[in-house]
Parts: C-alpha cells; sequence; structure tokens
C-alpha cells in the first residue's frame, strides 16, 4: 500500500514537471524604450526596441521621425523622417531597430552664434489598415544638443537703366524703349531655413483627364504627399482642390481639417485617391477659392496646380442684356441689360460658347452664340438679342485666370503649374503667363514624368527663397507712357502700375544666385523727358517683409531724325535798294519735317549790290544798290553721301517804287 502511494505521487509529480513551464532560458522584455546615441554636425543616431503589448496591433517600428526644436522656441520645429533598421535584440521576446539620419545642410537656422537644439524622436508602427501611428517616443526630456550657428545674410537689391539714354520718336508714331530691372542678389544661406509654409493643391479633373491621366496624377499626389511627410514643419498646413466646371466641394480639404500635419497629408491622399473625371475646365473657380485659404500674411505661400486642358468654364458677375419672360412664354417681352451672376461655356468644338444664368424673374436661361434662347430648358426664341462670339468667351476665360494670377502675387502666393497634356490639350505659353505672373514656373508633363514634377515642385517651397515685386508706377505721365504686358510684366486694372513678380531660389552653403534682367518694353507718345520711380517688396528666405527699396532712371525723347533731302529758293527774288530781307523764310526745306533745318552759311556773289549780313542770329539780305548777284545758302545737314546741300538765287536790286498797300511784287 505504501509503495503504491509512493508511485501515485511519483506519477503527479512527473506529469506536474512535464505541463509545467521551463523558464531558465527565458528573459522577460523591458517595455518599450529608445535612446539617442550619438549627435553631431552631421549626423543623428539611436535605437529603440519594441516588446510588443498585446493589443493585436503589433511590435514592428516602420520608421522613426526625428523632430527638432530650438530650445524653448514653439514653432521652430522641423521633422524628418528615417528608416528604421531591424537588428539583433538584445534578449529573447522584443525587437530593436536603429536609426542614423543624415543632419547636413538641415540643421535650422537661428540667430546668434549658438543655438541650443531639442531632440525629440517619434517611432512609428503602421496598423493593419494602413494606417500609420505613434508608437511611443523618446526620450524624456529631450535631448539637448548646442551647435555653432551661422544667420542667413541673403538679401536683394536691384538696378534700373534704359538701354540708351534717348530715344528718337517717329513722325507718325510712338517712340520704342527698354527698361532694364535687373534683380541682384547678394549674401547666402548657410543652413537650411524652415519656416512654417501654407500649401494648396489645385488638381484638374475634369472629363478630359482619362483614366490614365487620372492615375499619374493620384500617383503624383501621392509622391508629394510623401516627401512632405518626410520634410515638414508642425505649422506647414495643406489644402487640396480639385475642380472641374466648378469646385468639387464635396471633395475639398481645407486647411485645418485635421489636428495635425501628417493626418492632413493622410486626408489629402485619401480625398485624391477616390477623385474621379466629368466636366469642363474653371481655372478662375479654383484659383479663388484657393487664394481665399491664405490668411496668414508672414507665411509663404504656393499652389501647385495640374491641369489636363484650357479653362473652358467661368463663373462672373457682369451685364447682360435679355428679353423679359411674359406669361406664356411669349416672345414679346421688353429687353433689359442688369448685372447677373452668369456662367461662360465653351464647347470642344471650338465653335459653340453659351451663357447660362438666372433673371430677375427666377427664370433660368441659357443663351448660345448661335443666338438661340432656351427658358427653364425649353427652346425660348432664336433671337436672343445678344450677340457674343466664341472668340469673345474664350477671351474673358482666359482674362479672368489671368486676373486671379494678379491677385496671387499681390498676397505673396507662388503658382507652380503643370500642364498635363500636349500642345492641342494645354495652352502651355497661357500657363507660363498665369505661373510667371504669380511669381512661380511651369512644367509639361506626361505620364512618365508627373511624379517628379510634383517631387520638383513640392520641394520649392520647403528651399529658402526670396519673393516679392517692383512696381512701376505710371500714372504720372499723364497717359505718355505705356508698358506691354508680357510673361514676366504685367499691369494692374487701371494700367496705372506695372509689376514683375519674381521668385529666386538659394541653394544652402552655395554663393547668391547670379543677377537676372527683365526687360521691360516701354512706349513714349510724346518727346520729352521722362523719370522713372520702381520700388522693390519682398520677403526674406524666413518669411519676414523687408524695407522697401526705391531706384530711377532718367530717359529723354526726342523727334526722330528725318534727314534734309534739298533745298529750294524762288527763281528769282525781287528788292528794293535800301530793303532788308532775311533768308529764311524764303527758302524751303525738302522734305518739310527735315530735323535739321539750319543754314550754315550764305554768300553773295556781288556784295556791292545784295549783301549777307548776320542779325540777332539770322541770315539777312541787304540790297545796297540797282544790280542784280546770285545768292548760294548752304545747309548745315550734308548727303547720305556727305556732300554739301545747297540752294541759290538771283536777286535782282531795282529802285525804290511807291506800290500802295500792295507791292504787287511775287518774290516767288
Amino acid at each position: 500500500m505504501r509503495r503504491r502511494r509512493w508511485l501515485l505521487w511519483g506519477m503527479l509529480f512527473w506529469l506536474m514537471a512535464s505541463i509545467w513551464p521551463n523558464t531558465a532560458d527565458v528573459v522577460y522584455a523591458d517595455p518599450k524604450k529608445g535612446a539617442i546615441t550619438s549627435v553631431s554636425e552631421e549626423k543623428i543616431e539611436g535605437w529603440a526596441t519594441a516588446p510588443g503589448e498585446g493589443d493585436g496591433k503589433g511590435n514592428s517600428i516602420r520608421f522613426f521621425e526625428v523632430r527638432i526644436q530650438l530650445k524653448g522656441q514653439n514653432g521652430t520645429a522641423v521633422s524628418y523622417r528615417t528608416e528604421a533598421v531591424e537588428v539583433e535584440p538584445d534578449r529573447n521576446g522584443e525587437k530593436k531597430y536603429t536609426f542614423s539620419l543624415d543632419m547636413r545642410g538641415k540643421w535650422p537656422s537661428a540667430p546668434g552664434t549658438t543655438a541650443t537644439y531639442e531632440i525629440v524622436v517619434d517611432a512609428y508602427r503602421v496598423l493593419g489598415n494602413g494606417q500609420e501611428e505613434v508608437y511611443f517616443s523618446f526620450p524624456e526630456p529631450p535631448y539637448e544638443y548646442t551647435r555653432q550657428t551661422e544667420t542667413s545674410t541673403a538679401k536683394l537689391d536691384f538696378s534700373l537703366s534704359f538701354s540708351q539714354p534717348e530715344y528718337a520718336k517717329p513722325p507718325d508714331g510712338d517712340a520704342q524703349g527698354r527698361l532694364d530691372v535687373t534683380l541682384i542678389p547678394q549674401g547666402g544661406v548657410p543652413a537650411p531655413v524652415r519656416p512654417p509654409i501654407d500649401v494648396v493643391f489645385v488638381m484638374d479633373v475634369s472629363g478630359s483627364m482619362t483614366t490614365m491621366k487620372l492615375q499619374s496624377a493620384k500617383s503624383a499626389l501621392q509622391a508629394a504627399v510623401n516627401y512632405f511627410k518626410t520634410n515638414y514643419h508642425p505649422n506647414d498646413r495643406f489644402a487640396l482642390i480639385p475642380f472641374s466646371d466648378d469646385v468639387k466641394a464635396t471633395s475639398v480639404v481645407p486647411f485645418g481639417s485635421k489636428s495635425n500635419v501628417i493626418s492632413q497629408l493622410d486626408a489629402i491622399l485619401d480625398e485624391g485617391n477616390r477623385l474621379t473625371a466629368n466636366g469642363g475646365t474653371n481655372y478662375s473657380a479654383a484659383l479663388s477659392l484657393a487664394q481665399s485659404y491664405f490668411n496668414d500674411p508672414e507665411r509663404k505661400k504656393y499652389i501647385i496646380f495640374l491641369t489636363d486642358g484650357m479653362p473652358t468654364v467661368l463663373n462672373t458677375t457682369s451685364s447682360i442684356t435679355h428679353k423679359e419672360i411674359k406669361k406664356g412664354f411669349k416672345d414679346d417681352g421688353e429687353k433689359i441689360t442688369a448685372s447677373l451672376p452668369l456662367i461662360y461655356g465653351l464647347y470642344s468644338d471650338g465653335k459653340m460658347t453659351s451663357i447660362s444664368f438666372t433673371d430677375k424673374d427666377g427664370y433660368d436661361r441659357l443663351f448660345y452664340n448661335n443666338h438661340i434662347d432656351y427658358v427653364n430648358g425649353w427652346l425660348f426664341s432664336n433671337d436672343n438679342g445678344y450677340s457674343f462670339t466664341y472668340a469673345w468667351g474664350e477671351g474673358k476665360a482666359y482674362g479672368d485666370a489671368v486676373n486671379v494670377a494678379k491677385t496671387l502675387v499681390m498676397n505673396n502666393i507662388t503658382l507652380y503649374s503643370i500642364g498635363f497634356g500636349n500642345n492641342h490639350e494645354v495652352d502651355m505659353d497661357y500657363l507660363r503667363a498665369l505661373s510667371t505672373t504669380a511669381g512661380g514656373e511651369v512644367r509639361q508633363g506626361t505620364p512618365q514624368n508627373l511624379t517628379e514634377l510634383f517631387q520638383r515642385f513640392s520641394q520649392m517651397p520647403t528651399d529658402p527663397t526670396l519673393t516679392g515685386t517692383v512696381r512701376i508706377p505710371l500714372a504720372s505721365f499723364g497717359g505718355n507712357v505705356t508698358i506691354t504686358e508680357n510673361g514676366q510684366v504685367w499691369l494692374d486694372e487701371d494700367k496705372q502700375n506695372a509689376y514683375i513678380s519674381f521668385s529666386i531660389p538659394y541653394e544652402v552653403g552655395k554663393p547668391a544666385p547670379a543677377p537676372i534682367t527683365i526687360p521691360v518694353s516701354v512706349s513714349f507718345k510724346q518727346k520729352g523727358t521722362y523719370t522713372f520711380t520702381a520700388e522693390l517688396t519682398y520677403r526674406d528666405v524666413y518669411g519676414q517683409l523687408q524695407p522697401a527699396v526705391i531706384k530711377t532712371a532718367t530717359v529723354t525723347v526726342k523727334d526722330a531724325y528725318v534727314p534734309l533731302e534739298r533745298m529750294e529758293f524762288p527763281r528769282v527774288l525781287y528788292m528794293e535798294v535800301g530793303e532788308r530781307l532775311e533768308v529764311m523764310p524764303q527758302l524751303r526745306f525738302i522734305p518739310d519735317n527735315a530735323t535739321d533745318q539750319t543754314l550754315r552759311s550764305v554768300e553773295s556773289s556781288a556784295p556791292e549790290y545784295v549783301e549777307v549780313v548776320r542779325e540777332n542770329g539770322e541770315w539777312v539780305l541787304v540790297a545796297n544798290d540797282v544790280g542784280y548777284a546770285t545768292v548760294t545758302a548752304t545747309a548745315n545737314a550734308k548727303t547720305s553721301d556727305h556732300q554739301p546741300i545747297r540752294a541759290s538765287v538771283t536777286v535782282i536790286v531795282r529802285e525804290p517804287e511807291d506800290h500802295g498797300d500792295n507791292d504787287g511784287r511775287n518774290r516767288w
């Protein structure tokens, strides 16, 4: 019995030992943690461990985001994403990752000769639904690093000069001149400058965006979002405005839709991926909405504009003449003219255009340029009484978008444009005019290079840049001076000021960019001396408005030189003894508008009869005695082959006679 009891106890002990966990080789991991191990001018290095928490979200760190901020100065932070490299863990049950961030040229600029930075690292994991989430952050408190700093010395000057000191005005036209405005960048940017920026993506999703084009646009948008995710400032603002014949209101992502930059960029990408294409192309509505978002004058502001077509729709308020609708839809109403909200539409055949509006009585009207008038969708008349053409409607749509671009630059908003299509689909010259007016650039996009262009234009707002305008007032010239608009030079609505908008990027650690000369074509209606004043205003690489710089330039406009071809006297001149006669009134200069109508000399063949004298600067003939002489006048001007120009006349001197009130003589 006792042996059986011991046998039972032995079997029980063996069973318990076989199912009890063998923990002899197990070391339980510490909670998640990380450390910055090294910071230098060139790089930041560190590590993190992730034990997992059993919450089903995983414990794999996908990437690190390094946040760097000047100590004690909120709003100065920059962030950089860097790869998480998995390495052999120190113990079982954990995962370990390291990172190394290249900091060359990336430290935020700071005033003074030294600066202390606070550094915090966010470890990110990606959830099953693809959402990125901060797993944990370290260290606490932030790592502090002090380094020598250099402040940006980038600044801008300019010069103003005419291509020549004098211009000639032709008799039947204006004098043409050229005013050269030369922007002169100075100083340099020794360290990265990254103030907060505002960026709005304005994307064309009209019907011409084919499936392939739209997918390329979505891929390009993702590339831009990914760039900003790794190079953002925590106070950056981003927005998305899709448009076709109007803004796609339900797909707009305005500033501040999400609580932080990463979430905002994710929302833009999510909304962009849901976009579909249909409708016309309304530049003005989309760009005007984008302009309204920029409400902080201190920020650097950018629009990245993608379109695959030309503007075909315009919403505006303007005057229109139409017939009133009487009961029974009778076509005998009075014509009235009213200022109403109008929608201009341009059709793809390049011929048909329309105007739609709601009249004061609430009827929906649709006019076509073939004179048809629809009311509430029904044909009302074959004569709408309002004549307009396709070219006129096109001019309205194009001109309105140009005016919006002018408004952009006056609000320090830079426009970068991508024309996504061939030259038949996109008017690249027009897009270039829009972008350069607003201080930006334009590029032609293809499915192959669209992503690269989005990345390029996304990088440019983060580069240190001087932006601003040069204003040339014209009001003081009383309408005698006009300036011709081109891609770089534009006029305000009243044509009282000409503007040059610019954006000058600097490369970190490199010398100042080369001077840039912008030629301005000037016309003069009248001769005279003109003094031009130009005012330079710009924001520095930190976005701060700088004091205005003013320069002047003076030019003289003269009548154009008209060469003298010949001179003529009458056949015979009659004089009486004692008479005095000025020579100039007796001469004809041919052509009569010759520039130089002066005489070098006047000579007489017989001074005893006809003497030549100078009186008060004039050549005068004096009749001394009865007789005759040949008088020869020589002009100061010469022929094209440098021969003298002369005219001669026979002068006959007679005794004085009493001629009464009319001497009856004809000197000619």
